[in-house]
This record gives structure tokens, sequence and C-alpha cells, in this order.
């Protein structure tokens, strides 16, 4: 079975992120975003530091710039948003 390439994997966390960040903006609006914690199952197949590079490039310029991300890595398929803090 062949691998995915890398650049395709980080086109997945890529959408993953802005997803979230997404979902955030559309709960919250403009309230000013400091730590977002996700817990991301390890058989969704998703590189952690991908979703953080991700994260720190698509949240500029947005009420969640500069806002901490903390990635909790499970061992099932989980992908949920788990706790935002706002200012």
């Amino acid at each position: 079975m062949a691998m995915p390439r890398p650049e395709m994997m980080a086109v997945h966390e890529l959408a993953l992120t802005e997803s979230v960040i997404e979902q955030i903006k559309e709960r919250l609006g403009d309230a000013q975003v400091v730590r977002v914690r996700l817990a991301i199952g390890r058989l969704q197949a998703v590189l952690p530091d991908a979703v953080r590079f991700s994260f720190e490039v698509c949240t500029q310029g947005t009420s969640l710039d500069g806002a901490t991300l903390e990635i909790l890595e499970t061992p099932g398929s989980e992908l949920q948003i788990k706790e935002v803090e706002v200012k």
C-alpha cells in the first residue's frame, strides 16, 4: 500500500485547521481567543506539527491571532474541540 505524499497530508491538516477556526469564529464571533484545546485521535492520520503550523498561519489577522493551540493526542478516531478560552 502506498503512503500518501507529505504535501497531500499537509493539505488534510490545513483543511481540518480551517474548519476548526471557522467553527470557533461562528460560535464566538469577534471574541479574543487566547487558547484552543483540540483532541485528535491517532486514527485521524493527522500530523500535529502540521496542524500547529496551519493554525499559526490561518489565525493571523483574526480573533484567534496569537492564541495558543494545545493538541491532545488520543488513541482512537476522535476529532473534537475540547476547550476554547477567551479573554
